[in-house]
Protein backbone atom coordinates (compact mmCIF):
# COMPACT_ATOMS: atom_id res chain seq x y z
CA UNK A 1 0.00 0.00 0.00
CA UNK A 2 1.00 3.33 -0.55
CA UNK A 3 0.04 7.01 -0.15
CA UNK A 4 -3.46 7.53 1.17
CA UNK A 5 -3.95 3.71 1.11
CA UNK A 6 -1.58 2.95 3.93
CA UNK A 7 -1.85 6.63 5.63
CA UNK A 8 -6.08 5.69 6.04
CA UNK A 9 -6.12 2.43 6.48
CA UNK A 10 -8.64 2.32 9.01
CA UNK A 11 -10.82 4.82 11.39
CA UNK A 12 -8.25 5.00 14.09
CA UNK A 13 -5.28 6.01 12.14
CA UNK A 14 -7.95 8.89 10.77
CA UNK A 15 -9.32 9.61 14.53
CA UNK A 16 -5.24 9.86 15.49
CA UNK A 17 -4.35 11.96 12.60
CA UNK A 18 -7.44 14.62 13.36
CA UNK A 19 -6.27 14.92 16.70
CA UNK A 20 -2.48 15.59 15.35
CA UNK A 21 -3.75 18.37 13.16
CA UNK A 22 -5.59 20.23 15.49
CA UNK A 23 -2.69 19.98 17.97
CA UNK A 24 -0.16 22.44 18.21
CA UNK A 25 1.75 20.93 21.13
CA UNK A 26 3.02 17.79 21.36
CA UNK A 27 1.23 15.19 23.22
CA UNK A 28 1.29 11.71 25.13
CA UNK A 29 -0.36 8.53 23.47
CA UNK A 30 -2.91 8.74 26.54
CA UNK A 31 -3.86 12.61 25.33
CA UNK A 32 -3.85 10.71 21.70
CA UNK A 33 -6.37 7.91 23.22
CA UNK A 34 -8.26 10.67 25.43
CA UNK A 35 -9.30 13.09 22.39
CA UNK A 36 -9.89 10.28 19.86
CA UNK A 37 -12.34 8.59 22.25
CA UNK A 38 -10.34 5.07 21.14
CA UNK A 39 -9.20 1.78 23.25
CA UNK A 40 -5.68 2.31 24.10
CA UNK A 41 -4.79 -1.02 21.93
CA UNK A 42 -6.12 0.90 18.80
CA UNK A 43 -4.89 4.36 19.36
CA UNK A 44 -0.89 2.55 19.85
CA UNK A 45 -1.29 0.62 16.92
CA UNK A 46 -2.12 3.82 14.86
CA UNK A 47 0.23 5.65 16.71
CA UNK A 48 2.92 2.80 15.35
CA UNK A 49 1.54 2.44 11.95
CA UNK A 50 1.55 6.13 11.14
CA UNK A 51 5.25 6.68 12.80
CA UNK A 52 6.59 3.85 10.19
CA UNK A 53 4.86 5.75 7.48
CA UNK A 54 7.02 8.76 8.82
CA UNK A 55 3.37 10.97 8.72
CA UNK A 56 4.09 11.96 12.72
CA UNK A 57 7.07 12.13 14.89
CA UNK A 58 7.79 11.19 18.55
CA UNK A 59 10.04 12.58 21.02
CA UNK A 60 11.03 10.61 24.29
CA UNK A 61 9.59 12.97 26.96
CA UNK A 62 11.03 11.05 30.30
CA UNK A 63 8.67 7.71 30.61
CA UNK A 64 6.35 9.07 28.12
CA UNK A 65 6.30 9.71 24.83
CA UNK A 66 5.28 12.78 22.48
CA UNK A 67 3.82 12.35 19.43
CA UNK A 68 2.75 15.57 16.45
CA UNK A 69 2.06 15.60 12.57
CA UNK A 70 4.74 15.46 10.61
CA UNK A 71 3.30 18.65 9.07
CA UNK A 72 6.20 18.30 6.00
CA UNK A 73 5.07 14.96 4.86
CA UNK A 74 3.75 15.03 1.22
CA UNK A 75 0.57 13.49 1.49
CA UNK A 76 -0.36 15.61 4.83
CA UNK A 77 0.22 19.02 3.20
CA UNK A 78 -1.18 18.06 -0.35
CA UNK A 79 -4.00 16.01 1.18
CA UNK A 80 -4.51 15.75 4.62
CA UNK A 81 -4.35 19.51 5.18
CA UNK A 82 -7.28 20.69 2.46
CA UNK A 83 -9.14 17.58 3.93
CA UNK A 84 -9.25 18.26 7.80
CA UNK A 85 -9.63 22.01 6.45
CA UNK A 86 -12.37 21.72 4.89
CA UNK A 87 -14.04 19.52 7.60
CA UNK A 88 -13.49 22.49 9.62
CA UNK A 89 -15.09 24.92 7.44
CA UNK A 90 -18.13 22.81 7.00
CA UNK A 91 -20.19 24.47 9.43
CA UNK A 92 -20.21 27.92 8.10
CA UNK A 93 -20.48 26.83 4.73
CA UNK A 94 -23.85 24.67 5.80
CA UNK A 95 -25.43 27.66 7.42
CA UNK A 96 -24.46 29.94 4.19
CA UNK A 97 -25.88 27.47 1.68
CA UNK A 98 -29.01 27.41 4.39
CA UNK A 99 -29.12 30.87 4.59
CA UNK A 100 -28.93 31.70 1.17
CA UNK A 101 -31.63 28.94 -0.09
CA UNK A 102 -34.19 29.17 2.22
CA UNK A 103 -36.76 32.15 1.05
CA UNK A 104 -38.22 34.09 3.20
CA UNK A 105 -35.71 33.76 5.60
CA UNK A 106 -36.42 32.50 9.09
CA UNK A 107 -35.75 34.33 12.17
CA UNK A 108 -33.22 31.69 13.02
CA UNK A 109 -31.66 28.18 11.65
CA UNK A 110 -30.57 25.50 13.93
CA UNK A 111 -28.80 22.32 13.33
CA UNK A 112 -29.36 19.25 15.87
CA UNK A 113 -28.75 15.30 14.94
CA UNK A 114 -25.71 12.57 14.47
CA UNK A 115 -23.35 14.85 12.67
CA UNK A 116 -23.83 18.05 15.09
CA UNK A 117 -22.84 15.11 18.27
CA UNK A 118 -20.08 13.98 15.80
CA UNK A 119 -21.10 10.57 15.63
CA UNK A 120 -19.33 8.29 12.92
CA UNK A 121 -22.39 5.87 12.42
CA UNK A 122 -25.16 9.17 11.41
CA UNK A 123 -26.31 7.49 7.83
CA UNK A 124 -26.05 10.92 6.45
CA UNK A 125 -28.83 12.80 7.88
CA UNK A 126 -29.37 16.01 9.57
CA UNK A 127 -32.67 18.00 11.54
CA UNK A 128 -33.06 21.62 10.89
CA UNK A 129 -35.28 23.48 12.70
CA UNK A 130 -36.42 26.54 11.14
CA UNK A 131 -38.26 29.37 12.85
CA UNK A 132 -40.37 31.92 11.13
CA UNK A 133 -41.83 35.35 11.45
CA UNK A 134 -45.30 34.21 10.60
CA UNK A 135 -47.43 31.30 9.85
CA UNK A 136 -47.57 32.48 6.29
CA UNK A 137 -43.71 32.69 5.77
CA UNK A 138 -43.36 28.77 7.42
CA UNK A 139 -45.77 28.17 4.63
CA UNK A 140 -44.01 30.25 1.76
CA UNK A 141 -40.51 28.57 2.88
CA UNK A 142 -41.94 25.17 1.58
CA UNK A 143 -40.72 24.95 -2.04
CA UNK A 144 -37.14 26.39 -1.36
CA UNK A 145 -36.63 23.85 1.95
CA UNK A 146 -37.42 21.33 -0.56
CA UNK A 147 -34.63 22.73 -3.26
CA UNK A 148 -32.06 22.95 -0.29
CA UNK A 149 -32.57 18.66 0.58
CA UNK A 150 -31.89 18.69 -3.20
CA UNK A 151 -28.61 20.82 -2.40
CA UNK A 152 -27.31 18.94 0.45
CA UNK A 153 -27.82 15.79 -0.71
CA UNK A 154 -25.91 16.71 -3.84
CA UNK A 155 -23.13 19.23 -1.98
CA UNK A 156 -22.96 17.40 1.47
CA UNK A 157 -24.50 14.07 1.15
CA UNK A 158 -26.64 15.33 3.62
CA UNK A 159 -30.60 14.15 3.93
CA UNK A 160 -32.22 17.24 5.48
CA UNK A 161 -34.99 16.35 8.05
CA UNK A 162 -36.75 19.90 9.25
CA UNK A 163 -39.24 21.24 11.76
CA UNK A 164 -40.66 24.52 10.90
CA UNK A 165 -42.66 26.96 13.15
CA UNK A 166 -43.30 30.21 13.54
CA UNK A 167 -43.67 32.60 17.00
CA UNK A 168 -47.17 31.94 17.50
CA UNK A 169 -46.72 28.11 17.58
CA UNK A 170 -42.93 27.30 18.97
CA UNK A 171 -44.59 27.42 22.65
CA UNK A 172 -46.79 25.22 22.13
CA UNK A 173 -46.32 21.95 24.97
CA UNK A 174 -45.44 19.36 21.82
CA UNK A 175 -42.23 20.90 20.90
CA UNK A 176 -40.57 20.55 24.21
CA UNK A 177 -38.80 17.58 23.61
CA UNK A 178 -38.02 19.76 20.34
CA UNK A 179 -36.32 22.92 22.50
CA UNK A 180 -34.73 20.67 24.75
CA UNK A 181 -33.19 18.89 21.91
CA UNK A 182 -31.81 22.39 20.46
CA UNK A 183 -30.62 23.40 23.45
CA UNK A 184 -28.13 20.35 24.02
CA UNK A 185 -26.95 19.78 20.98
CA UNK A 186 -27.92 22.34 18.57
CA UNK A 187 -25.96 23.90 16.38
CA UNK A 188 -27.07 28.13 15.64
CA UNK A 189 -26.37 28.38 11.87
CA UNK A 190 -27.59 32.10 11.92
CA UNK A 191 -30.33 33.93 13.32
CA UNK A 192 -31.25 34.58 16.68
CA UNK A 193 -33.82 32.47 19.04
CA UNK A 194 -36.26 34.11 20.98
Amino acid sequence: MTGLDAILRNYSQLAVLRVLYHTDQPISGREVERRCGLSNRSTMLALESLLDLHIIHMEPDGRAYLYTLNRRQYFVIKSLKPAFDGEDMFWADFAKTVRGAIRPRPLAAVATGPPVREEREYGGRIMLTLLFNTERSRIKSLRSIQRLAERAKERYSLIIEYQSMDLNTMDKRQYDPLWKRVEREGILLFGTLP
